[in-house]
């Protein structure tokens, strides 16, 4: 085959992929069912259906009786209808085969990109957190945790984060025979006494931030991501910075949102 016969193929190719005579408008619409379902709508009848995706009843009841024989869609009572496990496997088969640092990876490049410091996954071993993945920040400034790094889960943010998840009862005996409590700074729990209280205080919270508490020139953000499975906090987004970047309300209003909502999108991935 001549080149020029190839670089006809190849446009007439290119040419395919962009026409949308090669659609198959029933797959259209019926993947335009499916994203339908979320939060807000966990159940819907046909009429509601056909009136979203603008085809008439007779149609849309096709487009659900097929979804429902193929175990996408399932029927509820008073005549409506709701996502089926089928769903969820279309994505869960091949990222359960990804690990969580996988997962992270491009997300966490994302928000390093958005704005501009290092970004960090940690998880809980013991009574320690543990760096398991880490995107340096954009600029002069390099942060010196690596993969690996360990840090004491009762003086930091993240730990404390993923402490308070955990039952009492689950703490009490990871501490039960822990004796270097080492304090950073007046915000820094004592003993199991004043880490429990600390726990009671954040339980609630969306996330956490240090502000010069753990390394004194060095402002912190965490905020945790949770399976899908068990509900569980899995591991811990966190964001790190000389505290001259930027101001603390800046820190504590736009970049905390922004780790909430970076940590939320890993989440979405994590099945584990």
């Amino acid at each position: 085959m001549n080149s020029t016969t190839t670089d006809a193929l190849l446009e007439q190719e290119t040419d395919s992929n962009n026409d949308e005579r090669y659609l198959v408008p029933g797959l259209v619409r019926g993947l335009a069912i499916l994203k339908l379902f979320d939060q807000s709508n966990q159940e819907m009848t046909i009429s509601e259906i056909a009136e979203k995706i603008d085809v008439n009843r007779s149609s849309a009841f096709r487009l659900i009786h097929t979804l429902e024989h193929c175990g996408y869609l399932r029927k509820m009572s008073q005549k409506t209808f709701a996502l089926n496990s089928n769903v969820m496997e279309l994505g869960y088969n091949s990222l359960s085969k990804s690990s969580l640092t996988e997962l992270a990876a491009p997300i966490m490049r994302n928000l390093r990109d958005q704005i501009k410091i290092a970004v960090h996954l940690s998880i809980l071993e013991g009574t320690d957190i543990v760096f398991i993945s880490n995107v340096q920040s954009i600029g002069p400034f390099t942060s010196n945790v690596h993969i690996g790094t360990r840090w004491h889960a009762h003086a930091t943010v993240i730990g404390q984060l993923i402490l308070s998840r955990l039952p009492e009862a689950e703490v009490i005996q990871r501490y039960e025979n822990f004796t270097d409590w080492k304090v950073y700074s007046e915000r820094t729990p004592r003993d199991i006494k004043s880490l429990l209280a600390r726990l009671n205080e954040v339980r609630k919270q969306p996330f956490m931030v240090s502000w010069g508490h753990f390394n004194t020139d060095m402002a912190a953000c965490a905020a945790p991501i949770y399976s899908q499975a068990s509900g569980d906090v899995t591991a811990v987004l966190s964001v790190s910075c000389p505290l001259s970047t930027y101001t603390e309300d800046e820190f504590r209003g736009e970049i905390a949102q922004n780790v909430i909502e970076y940590a939320n999108q890993i989440s979405k991935f994590i099945y584990i």
